[in-house]
This record gives structure tokens, sequence and C-alpha cells, in this order.
């Protein structure tokens, strides 16, 4: 497999992944509207993970594109020709698909993060509805049951 090959591979990959950060992000929306919490945070550290695998394969793409660059003796893709190496034009419209891709979830994270502060803030608003004296009362009976 050639260099231009692997990059394409790999960005597919990337999509990959990235497709299935957004759908972590949908899934934790509609926990966050059942206030499942715990599942939430599940959520984000298999969001972790992902962002984990999508900087590993940033850094293959890096590097596949700077071996493309040196065997080809160039500056910058943009140098080679696209007639003579048709795969470039594939490797073009992927690289565009990623980058489309990277901006929804960019959008996806900034609305999942504005659900969780408002999620968070009428939890904080939740628990100043409890009577603290009837806890109180509660707490030292069932401690005083105990002894």
């Amino acid at each position: 497999m050639n260099n231009i090959h692997k990059v394409i591979e790999d960005n597919k990959q990337k999509l990959g992944y990235l497709t299935s950060y957004l759908t972590l992000n949908e899934v934790a929306m509609e926990r966050i509207k059942e206030s499942n919490i715990s599942a939430v945070k599940e959520l984000i550290s298999k969001k972790k993970a992902l962002i984990t695998s999508i900087n590993v394969i940033d850094d293959k793409i890096i590097k596949g594109i700077e071996n493309i660059k040196s065997s080809y003796k160039v500056n910058d893709l943009s140098e080679l020709s696209a007639k003579k190496m048709p795969e470039l034009w594939d490797l073009k419209e992927l690289a565009t698909d990623v980058l489309r891709k990277m901006v929804e979830v960019k959008k996806s994270d900034e609305l999942l993060f504005e659900k969780m502060e408002l999620a968070f803030d009428d939890y904080k608003n939740e628990k100043g509805k409890f009577d603290k004296r009837k806890l109180e009362v509660y707490t030292k009976n069932f401690f005083d049951k105990q002894e």
C-alpha cells in the first residue's frame, strides 16, 4: 500500500471515530434529559477513549502526509498532479468529509456542554428543596436506632 492509500485509510478510520463520537454525544443528551448522570459520566469516559484514538490516528495522518511530501519532494500536497495520481482526489474528498465531521463534533460538544451545565444547575437547585430539619431528624433517628 502506498503512502497516499495509507493516509486515505487513516482518514476513513478517523471519520469512523468521529461518527462514533457524535453517536455518544446524542446518547449523552438523551441521558441528560433522563437525569441519568451516572450514564452520562460513563459516556464521557467512552468519549475520552475515542479522543485518544483520534489523537493517535491524527499523528498517523500527519506522518503519512509528511512521508508523501518527502517521497515526491514537494512542500505541499497541492503541488502534486491529481491527473497523474487520481487517488489525491479521493484523499481531498475524504479530508473534506473529515473536516465537516469535526465541525459537527465541535457543535455537538458545545450543545452537550450547554445541556450538562443546565442539568447540573437544576440538580444544584434541587438540593435546596430538602427540608434540612427533616433530613437531620430522619438521619438522627436512623442512626439512633442502629445503636
